[in-house]
Order: structure tokens, then sequence, then C-alpha cells
């Protein structure tokens, strides 16, 4: 053997993407091979790509070049929602099924088999000749928990490289959350396609697995959902805003402020709803917190709708809001409206949003300085530790940090604003 095999999860776009590549890490760790952090130099690259917009493909294209220049030796596997909604770059359709990889990359696996890679990985390994070895501790586990989408957004053709909406049986979900607390996990994250859809098909309904799984939380630890529609936020979810191991964070896709817009996009809310249901999340924990998607130049976006989702931004007081400038995908509706948006006044409306936002998130971070935190720790480097609170700001530890570990829970108290941080002191571990 000439040493141990060293692997790198790459995940863009959404948080199913980390879902899925966190329990990959977990499979290949339990088999013995080193998982290492993405930038580091590894053995076997596997890539989870994302298709949202245009410029997604192209950053999955970029990413591509990007892994193949550092480790020019390594075997680099493509998957993800870029390969499906592109089957003519990545997949043969002759009858055969075979993978057409790209250049630069080895192996190809649609959407559907993703749940051979993590053989087609130890079988790399296997090849190469490498050894194994004991992986380090992560401070959270992603769960996949719905795959797939039942909305037809007219922007949108993650529908169709997801397929329909789908849950994991609630049996499944707390059996891998035990297991996951049982790793060591501080943080649960709850991770689908469209999380507010799950159980649907069965008749059930969010609330009803996170009071299952917040009964399996221990107090040392936390749990977090990672993205939820404003129209899935039921009463019972937000009664169940109030548990102190539910992070009182909301990521809530806004797309835009203007009805007119959402309405054109079929989105399932609008601005009075969204902003009633972030009303009453902060009503029943004032430390809520709120980030969310924007895209700006949609089709017939004018000055006004474009007025009223910066009006938006400011009124809700975003900690993060990523923005997306609309880009023409073939094979969706909105390709074929009129009244495009000319590309200078895109790039303007972003820049708007992107100013907006950050003048919010310094907003929310001032707010939240002189308050106590639940912390759960990424790392300690060089003597310092650092950290995501629960209300999802980042957080710095003052003085020495010999008292905490990497991965471990601490309540901290916020002492002024650090940048794009919190620093904070710490209360106890």
């Amino acid at each position: 053997m000439s040493g141990a095999a060293r692997v790198a999860l790459t995940a863009l776009g959404c948080k199913v993407n980390f879902a899925e590549m966190s329990e990959l890490a977990g499979t290949l760790a339990a088999a013995g091979l080193e998982v290492v952090p993405e930038h580091e130099h590894a053995d076997i690259h596997v890539l989870n790509s994302c298709t949202v917009t245009l410029q997604a493909d192209a950053t999955t294209r970029q990413r591509i070049r990007r892994l193949r220049r550092r480790d020019p030796e390594a075997h680099l596997v493509l998957t993800g929602c870029s390969v499906d909604a592109n089957p003519d770059l990545y997949l043969r359709r002759d009858g055969t099924d075979v993978p057409l990889p790209p250049a630069g990359v080895d192996s190809v696996f649609a959407n559907r088999d993703k749940t051979s890679i993590a053989l087609h990985v130890l079988q790399a390994a296997e090849h190469r000749g490498k050894a194994i070895a004991t992986p380090p501790a992560r401070a959270r586990a992603f769960i996949k928990i719905q795959d797939g989408c039942d909305h037809r957004c007219t922007y949108c053709i993650v529908w169709r490289a997801r397929g329909e909406s789908r849950s994991v049986p609630a049996d499944e979900v707390l059996r891998r959350v035990k297991s996951a607390l049982e790793a060591g996990h501080a943080e649960i994250v709850l991770c689908g396609v469209d999380l507010g859809s799950w159980g649907r098909e069965a008749g059930l309904r969010l609330a009803d697995l996170v009071s299952r799984v917040l009964q399996a939380v221990p107090a040392t630890a936390r749990l977090r959902l990672s993205s939820v529609n404003a129209n899935d936020v039921t009463e019972q979810l937000i009664e169940l805003a109030a548990h102190p191991r539910l992070c009182p964070h909301w990521h809530m896709p806004l797309q835009s402020g203007s009805d007119a817009v959402l309405r054109a996009m079929h989105r399932g809310y609008r601005r009075q709803q969204y902003s009633r249901i972030a009303d009453r999340l902060r009503a029943v924990n004032s430390q809520t917190t709120y980030t969310t998607y924007v895209m700006v130049a949609f089709p017939g976006e004018t000055d006004a709708d474009h007025a009223a989702t910066l009006s938006f931004i400011d009124d809700i007081g975003f900690l993060a809001c990523h923005v997306f400038r609309w880009s023409a995908r073939p094979g969706t509706p909105a390709d074929a409206l009129p009244l495009r948006v000319d590309d200078r006044i895109a790039r303007r409306r972003s820049a708007e949003v992107q100013r907006a936002s950050a003048m919010t998130a310094q907003r929310s971070l001032l707010g939240a300085v002189g308050r106590e935190h639940q912390v759960v720790w990424d790392g300690v480097d060089n003597g310092r530790a650092h950290g995501l609170a629960a209300t999802y700001h980042q957080v710095l530890l003052e003085g020495d940090a010999a008292p905490v570990r990497a991965g471990g829970l601490s309540t901290v108290r916020a002492t002024a604003v650090d940048g794009s941080a919190l620093r904070a002191t710490l209360v106890s571990s």
C-alpha cells in the first residue's frame, strides 16, 4: 500500500447536494477512506453539481478544470443536477446508458445512480493501491429527508433533473438522526429539494417529523432546517419554533418582493404572506434570523418591481441574500417570456440587492451584540476557535480556545462585530 487514500467531496448549490456529500463521506469513512476538505489535494475527487442557473452549469465546468489543474493524476467523479440537465454532454443516449466523460472527468453518475458512487470510489481507491485511515470529526450532519419537486416554477429546471417529490420515511430519518448524534455531531440539518413537501404523499406534514426529531435531540445538540418556502411554514411549525433545540434561523426563498413577479414565476406565496410568516416566527423567538435567495431581472421585471424587492429586503432584515441574475434556460416556460431585462440593468440591480443585503446583514450583526448565543465550533486553528451560532451568525471566540473543541457546542456572549462575524467570549462549554 502506498499510503492512505484521500477523497475530497465538493458540493455546489443547494444543501441537498451537501447532504448527499455528507452521507457519502460517512459511508466512505466507515469503509476506511480518509475524507479530506475539498480544498486539499486528494487521490479521488467527487463533484456534486448544480444546474439552477446557466451560471451554475458554468461553475461546474470551471470547478472541473480547477480540480484537474490542482490534482492532474486524481480520479475525478462528476454527479448531480448538471449531469441530468445536460445529458447530451455527459451521458450517451444510444440505449447503452454508458457515461460519456467530458474532458477532465473520469466518470459520470446521474442523480438516479448516486447510490453507486461509494462502491465506485472504493474500487478506484483499491485500484490505486491505497490504504485506509480514520477521518476527522465533523461538526454538523446534513441529512437528506426529501428529494424532487412537484412545483413548476417557470424559471426552474431542477424539477426535471430531480424528478417528482418523494420523502424518506420518518422512521428512517430518525434512524439517521440518531446515528449522526451517536457519531458525535452537535448539529443536525434536515435537507430537501422541497423540504416543506416532506410527507405530503403520505398525508403527513413536515411539522410531524420535526416534532419527532426534536424529541430525539439531546440538550447537547440542536436541529436546523435547511430551506422552507414561506407557504409551507404551517401553524404547527411556528409553534415548534419556540423549541430551544430548533435553531431560530429560517432560510425562506424569496426570489422577488413584487407580487407581479412572484405570480409570473409561479411561486406559491405572495409578499404579504411571506411578511406575516416572518413576523409570526419572530414573535415566537425574538432572535430569529432569515436568509434567502433573490432573483433579479426576471422577464418583465420593472423598476417598480425591483424597488419592491429592495424595500422588502429592508423590511425583513435578512442576515444574508444569495443573489442570482435570471438566465434563460431552454425547456422552461420563462424562456419564452418577452420583455427581457437588459444585461446592464440586470447587473446594476444585482449590485443594488447585494448592497441592500449587506446593510441588513450589518444590522443583524449589531443587533446580536450583547446577547448569548449557542455555537457549534467548526474548527480551532492556531489557538483561535470559529463556529456557527444557532442564528446562523459566524462567531470568532476571543481569548484562549483551549476550553472548546471542534465539533463541540458552547454558549457565548457576543461582544462586538468583526467584519462579517461576531466576536464573543465564552460563557459555558
